[in-house]
């Protein structure tokens, strides 16, 4: 199978409208292998895909994105826009419970807004604008800005370290601290975590659904599992061999080399996940990645080609310079004169005349992410033959994040990032992200593309893009698809960038 039906599954699998397909019977439980555990249960604070795979069940936002990335209202009930542009005023769901038996109000809203604003990578890009966020009653919320903003709804929609609500309480008692009560109004409520083996979540009763047809992460959420049962599997065959047995239901994140092999097993049904990105980012807040020189030396190092076939045949793989996908709107190839260069003598020629002495540069890695680490082996032999020492520093998945976030720990990581329709949802377009991008030419052209006309906006874009490679501040390699598998048992599965498991069953 070649990369055009790699492309025809994913926009077949986001046209689609998700209807809930199947009962669940008493007592059934999904049993779904994750290939790491996560860090944490708070969304505000990380935009790791595990803490998503789970969290999202839990917590909902006010909006979220349909099969074709329009937002769409869930736990609000409306939004109006001011003619100034400078007033979004939110009406809030009513009778909409939470786990712990409260009903959510505006305050709550507010909270989880302010908290998001002040915590998240995406929350950063639209605090700039936002003058105030405030209750104007038990059920309405106004959220002020001092500047136009076209993408504050787009902003409220995602899920990446997105603006999910929590009680009100909830968010004053974690204060600085990451939020470990995890109650939100989700068809999922938090049960247990048992540290190192698994999550559980049970349907929550008096859940209160959005009235429309399910499409995407929007509309109608049900619970047809009594029971999620997120469970911790690192070794890749385990988790594969654990749904051709029946012991899980659904592994995510599957070798690409057994997908032929199921194309024929009437047991297990496979699938191409939505097109991602793997980047390399530099530490930009100090040590040898702080010179933007030796950043363009790393760069011109680069093969991609050889690098991209760690996730598996020509089918799962292509190389293309654009930080935005060809999926969208907002692909570019701006600065792609500098995109694999495959060049180590120019890489050395750069590295020496940034006054590189061969100190050594920490690649830092996770043992619980096998793509990631195979990547690293990789490009530690493409630095090393440009002349750059490079040092791995594999530690495990709880360590690693911690690592991630201390400026000092490190100097290059690899980053892969979920399918976005919008490149203002990319959260390396802050500076406080993990990387550390501190750039003022960067800050007045995205204030320029946050406030531009539409038909403006994709050359802004494009001078955006030109800066990430002239300044090497994330290094693109490629675009990579994603294998995900499932018993012939589950019903009801929507193909979608991040994974989730309501309006989805099991037929035992």
């Amino acid at each position: 199978m070649g990369k055009t039906r790699a492309l025809r599954l994913f926009g077949y699998a986001v046209a689609i409208a998700l209807t809930a397909t199947g009962s669940a019977s008493a007592e059934t439980e999904l049993k779904l292998a994750m290939k790491a555990q996560p860090p944490t249960l708070d969304l505000h604070v990380t935009s790791t895909n595990t803490v998503r795979n789970v969290a999202a069940h839990i917590n909902e936002g006010l909006f979220a994105f349909d099969s074709t990335f329009t937002p769409h209202p869930v736990l609000a009930e409306s939004v109006d826009r001011s003619a100034d542009g400078l007033t979004y005023t939110f009406a809030i769901r009513q009778g909409v419970p939470f786990h712990n038996g409260d009903e959510l109000a505006a305050e709550d809203v507010v909270a989880s807004l302010d908290r998001w604003l002040r915590r998240s990578s995406f929350g950063r890009t639209l605090a700039p604008y936002v003058s105030a966020v405030e209750a104007t009653d038990r059920s309405t919320v106004e959220l002020r800005l001092n500047a136009p903003a076209n993408f504050v709804v787009t902003a409220l929609s995602t899920w990446r370290a997105g603006p999910f609500i929590y009680p009100a309480e909830v968010i004053e008692a974690a204060g600085d601290d990451r939020i470990t009560d995890y109650i939100g109004t989700g068809p999922y409520r938090f049960v247990d975590w048992r540290d190192g083996q698994e999550i559980r979540l049970e349907r929550f009763d008096a859940y209160a659904p959005v009235d429309a047809p399910a499409d995407g992460y929007t509309g109608r959420r049900v619970a047809l599992a009594d029971t999620l049962r997120f469970v911790f599997v690192p070794e890749l065959s385990v988790r594969r061999i654990g749904v051709e047995t029946g012991d899980f239901d659904v592994a995510l994140d599957i070798d690409p080399d057994s997908y032929d092999r199921y194309q024929t097993n009437p047991d297990v049904v496979s699938s191409l996940g939505a097109p991602r990105m793997t980047t390399l980012i530099p530490n930009k807040s100090g040590g040898p990645m702080s010179d933007p020189g030796l950043r363009r030396a790393v760069q011109a190092a680069i093969c991609v080609e050889d690098v991209l076939p760690v996730y598996g045949g020509a089918a799962f793989w292509r190389a293309d310079p654009s930080l935005t996908w060809k999926e969208t709107a907002w692909w570019s190839d701006a600065g792609s004169d500098l995109y694999n260069l495959c060049d180590p003598d120019l890489a050395r020629t750069l590295a020496e005349a940034a006054g590189y002495a061969g100190e050594p540069i920490r690649l830092a890695l996770s043992s619980g992410d096998q793509s990631k680490y195979n990547v690293g082996l990789v490009l530690e032999q493409q630095l090393e033959r440009a002349g750059l020492v490079v040092e791995l520093e594999v530690r495990d998945a709880a360590a690693h994040e911690e690592t991630l976030d201390t400026k000092s720990a490190w100097d290059l990581m690899i980053s892969e990032h979920t399918y976005r329709s919008h490149p203002i949802l990319h959260s390396h377009l802050q500076a406080t992200w993990t990387g550390w991008w501190e750039n003022a030419d960067r800050d007045a052209l995205v204030a320029e593309l946050l406030t531009a006309p539409e038909a403006k906006a994709k050359l802004i874009w494009d001078r955006i893009q030109r800066l990430y490679y002239e300044d090497a501040a994330v290094i693109k390699i490629g675009d990579y698809f994603e294998h995900h598998i499932a018993g012939d048992s589950v019903t009801g599965y929507a193909n979608m960038p991040e994974p989730f498991f309501w309006n989805v069953g099991v037929d035992r």
